[in-house]
């Protein structure tokens, strides 16, 4: 009776760790989007034609490999690191804003600052 309640303690133990590893990856993923996601997504919510979805799939691409190649540099320095994202980031939305529209940089505006608020939320949050 004893080996049969602790086997099955064992098993809801190794249940509840993958459930919790696999949910962890899917959050990894959820920050962490594509080039092409992160484009697809932005296109969507400017109505981008197919020549500018190409172009922000270049500029996302670009600012993706640039951010690989210096994080490791930075990794112990958070300031340094944040400084970096900060600049590839801003960077990044002159290429976006050079691209778009009268209209569609009104709702790229707009875009940016609901993602600023919902930074400001999960910091709070964290």
């Amino acid at each position: 009776m004893k080996v049969h309640s602790l086997l099955r303690n064992l098993i809801v133990a190794m249940v509840l760790i993958l459930v919790s590893a696999a949910g962890q990856r899917v959050l990894a993923q959820g920050r962490m989007m594509s080039p092409e996601d992160r484009a697809e997504q932005l296109s969507k919510r400017l109505d981008l034609n197919e020549e500018q979805k190409g172009k922000l799939v270049k500029v996302y691409q670009t600012l993706q490999k640039e951010m690989q190649e210096k994080m490791p540099d930075l990794m112990g320095d958070r300031e340094a690191m944040r400084k970096a994202i900060q600049d590839i980031n801003a960077k990044g939305d002159k290429e976006v804003e050079k691209m778009l529209t009268k209209e569609q940089l009104a709702k790229y505006e707009e875009f940016k600052k609901e993602r600023q608020q919902m930074r400001g939320r999960q910091r709070r949050e964290n």
